[in-house]
């Protein structure tokens, strides 16, 4: 049978792309942003309320030599996550992942979606000229080349029909629209009640989202084996699934991978990306769900609390699908850094993790 004998998380945010003495622009996005939801009630707070809730000691952690530590030791962590991939020496890579207003839209959101097309393009980011030096570093961070990346169509076939036999109606998709495009939702609750904001897209040309892109460069750095990307919706409601549905999909993943008939001494690693708490920093949140990986405890994973799990902190699922079908690995702390642009809190948890 396919052994699973790696798996990767790795959070995969712009400023990871970016030098240090950048991430303090940040802080003029997250004054004029709307949509930040704080920790531990997980509702909308303006800049300014937050900042009057806010520890006065994370004002003395917003600072460049501070910024410069967790940058050198979050290249640090990711590269060590590359080695040792590098050294497992994978065939194939099954990598959870989610989509951002890149291919999928409320046209169509599935929770969960298997590709099984032969290959899968991926569009190198083209910043506009004028565009800011964070967005040009964080564009370079992602591969510079267009690339068609080969799919094992009969494992993500196989995957697909097992899932549905064991009760997950998962989507599939074959192939990927040309030059997508359309809106999405941002829903998150306040004080007063649901806030709701349209995000508009024009059709363009895209293929592989962020989430696979990140990985594909700096961890495969670029050497590509056979994939099966797996799409999971976290940041969209109303139809997230919750952190126990996706532990327990990563275990019949697991159960997938390994009853797969063509993969005698297969070699294969899960992998993910994303998260952990994003645009605001949630310490909490991210050392829960980190020790329930280190731990092997899917009591915790299972029960992480939604009203926590807003914006791309929902990303954290991604990690407790892999959580799921690693289970008979052990878990390693690569890093974790939690970032803070401004003394109100906005930021994030950067981590990595390995399981061998």
């Amino acid at each position: 049978m396919a052994e699973i004998g790696l798996g990767i998380g790795t959070s995969h945010s712009p400023m990871l792309m970016q030098p240090a003495e950048l991430w303090a622009n940040h802080a003029l996005n997250d004054q004029r942003n709307k949509e930040l939801c704080f920790a531990p009630s997980g509702e909308i707070l303006s800049f300014e309320e937050a900042l009057e809730r806010a520890h006065p000691g994370i004002a003395d952690l917003c600072n460049y030599d501070i910024h410069k530590k967790q940058k050198e030791n979050t290249d640090a962590a990711i590269l060590k996550l590359a080695e040792t991939y590098k050294n497992y020496k994978p065939d194939i890579a099954v990598m959870v992942g989610d989509d951002q207003d890149e291919m999928m839209f409320e046209d169509n959101m599935p929770a969960f979606l298997v590709y099984w097309g032969d290959t899968i393009k991926y569009y190198p980011r083209k910043p506009n000229p004028d565009a800011s030096e964070a967005a040009k570093a964080s564009a370079a961070g992602y591969p510079q080349t267009e690339l068609e990346i080969p799919v094992q169509t009969d494992l993500a076939r196989h995957i697909i029909e097992y899932m549905i036999d064991h009760e997950f109606d998962v989507s599939h998709s074959k192939y990927l629209r040309e030059n997508p495009g359309g809106t999405v939702g941002h829903r998150y609750p306040s004080a007063n009640g649901e806030i709701e904001t349209t995000r508009v897209t024009a059709p363009r040309q895209f293929g592989l989202p962020h989430a696979w892109s990140f990985v594909v460069k700096r961890v495969m750095q670029e050497n590509l084996i056979p994939i099966v990307p797996i799409w999971q919706n976290t940041c969209y409601p109303p139809n997230q699934p919750s952190s126990k549905r996706c532990f327990n999909f990563g275990q019949a993943l697991r159960g997938a991978i390994e009853s797969w008939g063509g993969g005698a001494g297969t070699k294969i690693a899960v992998m993910t990306s994303g998260g952990l708490s994003h645009f605001t920093v949630d310490e909490e949140l991210d050392r829960t769900a980190i020790k329930g990986m280190v731990d092997g405890d899917a009591d915790i994973l299972m029960n992480l609390p939604r009203h926590r799990l807003h914006s791309a902190a929902s990303e954290t699922l991604n990690w407790v699908t892999i959580s799921g079908a690693l289970q008979h690995l052990k878990a390693e702390k690569i890093g974790y850094e939690p970032v803070y642009r401004t003394n109100a809190g906005s930021g994030g948890g950067w981590g990595m993790v390995q399981w061998t």
